[in-house]
C-alpha cells in the first residue's frame, strides 16, 4: 500500500462510509481479488493475494468500530488528513459535520480559479472536502464564463440579460459558499460528480438540494 492511499482508499468507500457500505464493499473487492481466479504461480496470482492481503487488512480495522476510531485518530495525528472534518472522525464522530464552520472550503469558492492553490497546499490538498469545494469552484468558474461567451451567440446580448445572468451567478456563488462552511455536499448539476470524482469524494450524495432549501 502506497503511504498516500489510506484503508478507506483500499476499500474505495468515503470516510463516513457506515459499516455495511464498508462491509459490501470489503466482499465485492475480495471477490474481485480471490487468487483462485487466476492460473496458480502467475503474476495475476501474486498481484491478486497481495491485493487480498491488503484489503482484508483494511476491513479488519474498519470494520471494527474502535480500532476505526483509533485508526482516524491516528491519520490526524500523522497529518495524512486536517481539517474540522477529520477533528471529528478523530473523536469518533462518523455522521457528516454539517453545521460545523469550514473556513477553508468557503474560501476555496472566494478565490474563484484561485481555487487550485489549495489543491497544492499540503495542509489542504488531502482533505477531500476542501479539495472537492476547490474542483468545483473552478469548474463553476469556467462553466460562467464560457456562458458569457455563448450568450451572445444565442442572441442574449442585450444589457438586461447580462445583469440577469451575473446576478443569479453572484446568488449561486454566495449558496455555494454557505454550504461549503457548513460542511454540507452540494453537487453543481453536471459539475459536481466531476469535482467529487477529482476529489475522491466518492461519498457525495447523488442528488443535491435546491437553493434556498433546507438542509438541517
Amino acid at each position: 500500500m502506497r503511504l498516500s492511499q489510506t484503508y478507506y482508499d483500499l476499500l474505495e468507500v468515503p470516510a463516513n462510509a457506515p459499516a455495511d457500505v464498508i462491509q459490501d464493499s470489503y466482499e465485492a473487492l475480495a471477490d474481485i481479488w480471490n487468487p483462485d481466479r487466476f492460473p496458480p504461480n502467475t503474476r495475476q496470482h501474486q498481484l491478486a493475494a497481495r491485493k487480498l492481503r491488503e484489503i482484508t487488512a483494511a476491513y479488519e480495522v474498519l470494520g471494527n468500530p474502535q480500532r476505526r476510531v483509533e485508526y482516524d485518530r491516528r491519520l490526524f495525528e500523522e497529518h495524512r488528513v486536517s481539517g474540522i472534518y477529520w477533528k471529528l472522525r478523530a473523536l469518533g464522530d462518523y455522521g457528516p459535520p454539517a453545521g460545523q464552520p469550514n473556513v477553508p472550503a468557503m474560501l476555496a469558492y472566494v478565490a474563484g480559479p484561485l481555487a487550485i492553490a489549495f489543491l497544492a497546499m499540503p495542509a489542504y490538498r488531502r482533505d477531500r472536502f476542501v479539495s472537492f469545494s476547490a474542483w468545483q469552484s473552478i469548474l463553476f468558474c469556467a462553466a460562467a464564463y464560457v456562458a458569457t461567451l455563448v450568450g451572445p451567440w444565442m442572441g442574449l446580448q442585450r444589457p438586461v440579460y447580462w445583469v440577469l445572468w451575473m446576478t443569479g451567478v453572484t446568488l449561486y456563488w454566495i449558496f455555494l459558499m454557505k454550504q461549503a462552511y457548513y460542511n454540507r455536499v452540494y453537487l453543481i448539476p453536471g459539475l459536481g460528480q466531476l469535482a467529487a470524482r477529482r476529489s475522491g469524494l466518492s461519498g457525495a450524495p447523488a442528488s443535491a438540494p435546491k437553493p434556498g432549501e433546507s438542509t438541517e
